[in-house]
């Protein structure tokens, strides 16, 4: 039987403890996980942090925020630390940090052959053939654009990002990537930033562009990065647009129109309007993995994770090697107290990304840092010291082998 859900540990108390437990993740173009967070967590793509445990459990809470700051204090996994030596950036590529000992830099056909992968689920993989297509071809737009939107699938926000906005760069009228590097934005908290790149999808749509001329008064979108709530007019006029095109459009579903919509409303916090469009989408597109992690984490956010589970398993029963559904999964479970199946989804996230690596003699890129400080949080709500202590040293085979998992 499930324990009833018990109050949150305070917002800040929270931040404390996430902010200690990811400290000592490698920096990747500026990355810093830790500022975005709000009541609601890493919106789209992640769920709210609701912990089961007892409400006068304070020597709970004090002996973990204990332990993530002596973890914060010392490099706890190596790999991640030999990984930010693996990788290097290069100026004029905006700050991506692209792998030096990627043994595909060569490849011929390299973004053809990162399109066969990413369509087998491999997505570390996917990562360094695309980097090999872009290092041999900085100018293709569409390279980068895979780039952006397998990283962010692969659970490294900010190297999406800044994939994505070169992509735009390089063409700006690509749908994919504002719509991606919307949701990207959303996720960190630049809801500025994601209102503009939605606004933009309009704008560079030929079936809506339109809109937006006819509201030459609508009110302006800044275009530094501010992790500053969007301004509710800003917000309501975009959301504005999105529902006259959806209007426009009658009984046909656009399933990307509808995506946005489902943006639009999850920054609003219109949890179940948000939930309704992003259905809308899925009876279009009901094989878009994609489309039912969004809905899943939106259904986490509106305190329905045990429809949020189902939502995850039919994105990874669609794509098995999609990483970031498998760490939401994980998360959803914890907020139900289902911690060993937490653990299990955490576990099988790490182990994809090292089966991957180790089948291709590859170097391990450095994006592991919240699936492991999660696993961390799911083990001390276990009450399992020996195997935290695994986990604060990184030792996956010896993790794998206690819940009985392949290596």
């Amino acid at each position: 039987r499930r324990p009833p859900r018990a109050k949150a540990p305070t917002l800040l108390h929270w931040e404390t403890l996430w902010a200690a437990a990811t400290a000592s993740q490698p920096s990747c173009a500026g990355r810093s996980d830790g500022g975005g967070l709000t009541t609601r967590v890493m919106f789209l793509n992640h769920s709210l942090f609701i912990f089961p445990v007892s409400q006068s459990d304070t020597e709970f809470w004090d002996k973990m925020q204990a332990e993530w700051e002596e973890m914060a204090r010392r490099n706890w996994i190596s790999e991640n630390q030999e990984a930010q030596n693996q990788v290097t950036v290069s100026a004029s590529e905006k700050g991506y940090y692209f792998h030096t000992e990627n043994p595909f830099k060569d490849w011929p056909g390299a973004f053809e052959e990162g399109l066969k992968r990413l369509k087998e689920g491999d997505l570390p993989v996917t990562i360094l053939f695309m980097e090999a297509a872009i290092l041999q071809d900085p100018g293709d737009a569409e390279a980068w654009q895979f780039l952006g939107i397998t990283q962010a699938e692969n659970e490294n926000e900010q190297a999406a990002i800044v994939a994505l906005q070169r992509c735009l760069e390089l063409q700006p009228n690509n749908l994919k990537a504002l719509m991606a590097l919307a949701v990207s934005y959303t996720n960190t908290g630049h809801q500025q930033d994601a209102c503009e790149a939605l606004k933009n999808w309009i704008k560079q749509n030929p079936k809506y562009k339109y809109l937006v001329k006819s509201k030459k008064g609508s009110p302006g979108l800044t275009r530094r990065m501010s992790k500053s709530p969007v301004d509710s007019s800003v917000l309501e006029g975009v959301k504005e647009l999105y529902l006259e095109a959806a209007h426009q459009n009658g009984d046909v579903i656009d399933p990307d129109l509808q995506t946005g919509l489902g943006v639009l409303f999850h920054l609003s916090g219109e949890f179940n309007r948000a939930i309704d469009a992003f259905n809308a989408a899925l009876t279009v597109r009901p094989e878009d993995y994609s489309l039912w992690n969004r809905l899943g984490a939106t259904l986490a956010n509106g305190d329905r994770s045990e429809e949020a589970v189902e939502a995850y398993t039919r994105a990874l029963e669609i794509q098995p090697g999609f990483i970031r559904s498998r760490y939401n999964l994980g998360i959803s479970c914890i907020n139900l107290g289902a911690y060993r199946e937490a653990v299990s989804n955490f576990l099988t996230a790490l182990s994809l990304q090292r089966k991957s690596r180790n089948q291709q003699q590859v170097p391990h890129p450095a994006i592991s840092g919240n699936i492991w400080a999660a696993l961390r949080i799911a083990l001390s709500l276990m009450d399992q010291p020996e195997l935290f202590q695994a986990a604060n040293l990184g030792d996956l085979d010896v993790l794998l082998r206690a819940f009985n998992l392949d290596p």
